[in-house]
């Protein structure tokens, strides 16, 4: 086991793209961090840097004390799970598992014992005389961290290991590799473009975007206290809506005034948001805590929106609205910064999850139940929380 620190970590190709830019990274020994962002944003690129397959351009990278900046992947002692799961085609399960431990020089005795005990806790000592094209994608998936297991490195490195597989199958690894995590209490650095694979697996989770950390920190944090609306956005599932508005103060209290609706600030906020008074604001509401009329949460602080319905989506558990905001008749609000600006927070459509039970149908003009508690707000021009 060892932490990880990535000390203003810098790549810069030839032609001038950075890749990533001034990373800071505390990673704590025997955790399961998770680099999420989409593509491009530098994760993939990071965890390269980590193993030794892609040089540093700037900066200090650290395993346990050790600065490894010029260290090769051999020595490093990390082992690397990739996207592709690169089994040899001509070896069996057990050579492709102990091929890594031949070229250590270690004895047969050895080499039998890590790669049975690997195999038991993947649930495939039954595979180990098979070929690679006898076994399935999640076999092979399995083959492929057991060939990581038995080298018994002090990190584990993960890149995307989960997306060739099926939906199903992606449910049933995810919950392996944390079983397999709490076994091993090793660090695992784990990248993915997945948002949900982050939020069920990691113990936290490194949001990355154009090459820049954007935040750190538990999946609960990032769900519940987004940094900025580009966390906020891309961590949920489906994601936050966002409206822009302004703050004013009313008879009734300070209040966020959009285009097609008003939303009254919860009293205990109103010191915090005092400053920014007559600002332009972003306003973000998770779908989550919007509700039909029918089957409204107790305990929330409503405010009814009128809408109308789009399209619905099914879920079983769960009914998944998209709905479009309609001018309420009593609408007076004619700010000409939100007139006139024109960007992704400017828009009609929004999603809320709510309860299967609710009836609604498509093209239906509805008064939904905005829960005010919920609501975050952004600066207009920073887009960071306020």
């Amino acid at each position: 086991m060892a932490p990880v620190k990535f000390e203003q970590v810098t790549k810069r190709y030839d032609n001038g793209f950075v890749a990533v830019r001034d990373l800071n990274l505390d990673i704590n020994d025997g955790e399961f961090l998770v680099l999420v962002g989409p593509s491009g944003c530098g994760k993939t690129t990071s965890l390269r840097m980590l193993a030794g397959l892609e040089d540093i351009s700037q900066g200090n990278l650290y395993i346990g004390d050790r600065r490894v900046n010029r260290l090769s992947a051999k020595d490093r002692d990390i082992a690397m799970v990739f996207q592709s799961y690169a089994l040899y085609p001509h070896m069996s399960v057990f050579d492709n598992m102990a091929f890594s431990l031949e070229l250590q020089g270690m004895g047969k005795t050895e080499i039998q014992q890590r790669v049975t005990t690997a195999a038991e806790q993947l649930g495939i000592e039954a595979l180990l005389q098979r070929k690679p094209k006898q076994l399935s994608g999640g076999q092979r998936q399995r083959v492929a961290v057991g060939r990581a297991i038995v080298r018994n490195p002090a990190v584990f490195l993960m890149d995307e290991p989960l997306s060739n597989l099926d939906a199903k199958l992606r449910v049933q690894a995810r919950a392996e590799l944390s079983k397999l995590h709490k076994q091993l209490n090793t660090t695992f650095v784990y990248v993915t473009h997945d948002q949900v694979e982050a939020m069920t697996m990691g113990s936290r989770i490194a949001v990355m975007n154009q090459g820049i950390l954007q935040q750190v920190d538990t999946p609960k944090n990032l769900y519940d206290h987004p940094t900025n609306t580009f966390v906020a956005g891309f961590m949920g599932s489906p994601s936050m809506n966002f409206f822009e508005g302004v703050l004013q103060d009313t008879e009734s209290g300070l209040t966020i005034k959009t285009e097609t609706f008003s939303l009254p600030i919860p009293k205990n906020r109103h010191n915090h948001y005092q400053e920014w008074k007559d600002q332009a604001v972003i306003l973000g509401l998770r779908p989550e805590q919007i509700y039909h009329p029918k089957f409204v949460a107790p305990g929330i602080e409503p405010v009814t929106v009128r809408s109308q319905v789009s399209v619905i989506e099914m879920m079983g558990h769960e009914a998944i609205v998209y709905l479009n905001l309609l001018d309420h008749p009593s609408s007076n609000f004619q700010d000409q910064d939100v007139a006139d600006h024109s960007d992704q927070f400017k828009r009609s459509e929004f999603i809320a999850r709510i309860d299967p039970r609710a009836p609604l149908t498509p093209g239906e003009t509805i008064e939904m139940v905005f829960d005010v508690n919920g609501i975050h707000l952004f600066d207009r021009t920073t887009k960071c929380l306020l």
